[in-house]
């Protein structure tokens, strides 16, 4: 078992038997991946794999990062309406996944058409890749606001996801979930949220401040559990964030989208490494 009995009845994992090299059979957890769907005005946009627990946080994160919403007081409801769960393994045999749990969000006003036809989806985008679900090329693109250019010391900056490890319980339980982090410019923690998309992660701790009333997280460090690929720095772009720490390494158009929107990115962080990227 990778982690102790307490997350036993927690919603973000799930205890299966397996046996060991030995022969011996034990019990251990896996983090639970099932589907989500995000509605509008009763309209349904998107489904994506998602770890339950902070639905409502993703759902708001998610149309923040898409345009959807720009601030949190456009949400006159939002709600969670539970759904059918996991098949049965006839079913799941024949690939069935069953119905899933909802997110239905009511906002003032009719919310920017072009944003609401961006985001629509008519397929399921997988938890692992926050570009899945684009149908061209063109759709990759997006209009971020302008980024002030924060200077902070860098082992603040390493010291961010040694902070965040206490609070990445799915990750102990599982090894296998990721996590991501905002904090203050001066290293406070503020939020800490997992999930088995990275991707999703990130939705959740930037929806929490959305929901919270945050217009602008210009003040805010996003750190993230694993590598810091263009979707994500795109994503922080999108709330403004302008340092954002990742404990993996960083792609090619994630170092140039970073560098030429102003934003700092301090990547590969870890016990006496780093990569401040210039």
């Amino acid at each position: 078992m990778t982690g102790g009995s307490p997350l036993a009845a927690s919603p973000g994992t799930r205890a299966v038997s397996v046996r060991k090299r030995d022969g011996t059979e034990v019990s251990d957890f896996v983090a639970v991946e099932a589907p989500l769907e995000i509605r509008v005005g009763g309209r349904p946009l998107v489904i994506t794999m998602r770890t339950p627990g902070h639905d409502e946080e993703l759902a708001a994160g998610f149309l923040y990062a898409e345009g959807v919403l720009t601030r949190g007081d456009q949400i006159v409801s939002i709600r969670t309406e539970p759904g059918s769960g996991v098949s049965d393994p006839e079913a799941l045999a024949a690939g069935k996944v069953g119905s899933g749990d909802r997110v239905l969000v009511e906002l003032r006003g009719a919310p920017d058409p072009g944003a609401v036809q961006r985001a629509q989806r008519d397929f399921r985008a997988t938890a692992a890749c926050g570009v899945c679900g684009k149908e061209s090329l063109e759709d990759l693109d997006q209009a971020l606001p302008p980024i002030t250019r924060v200077e902070c010391a860098t082992d603040l900056l390493g010291r961010l996801p040694e902070r965040m490890r206490p609070h990445q319980t799915l990750f102990e339980a599982t090894g296998g979930i990721h996590a991501a982090g905002l904090f203050t410019l001066e290293g406070e923690l503020l939020s800490v949220r997992e999930d088995i998309g990275r991707h999703n992660a990130v939705d959740k701790v930037i929806g929490r401040a959305v929901l919270d009333g945050a217009t602008s997280l210009a003040d805010r460090i996003l750190v993230v559990s694993g590598r810091a690929g263009f979707e994500l720095v795109q994503k922080a772009l999108k709330a403004a964030i302008p340092v954002m720490v990742s404990v993996g390494a960083a792609s090619s158009l994630a170092v140039d989208m970073a560098s030429a929107a102003g934003m700092t990115l301090y990547s590969f962080v870890g016990a006496g490494r780093g990569n401040l990227h210039l």
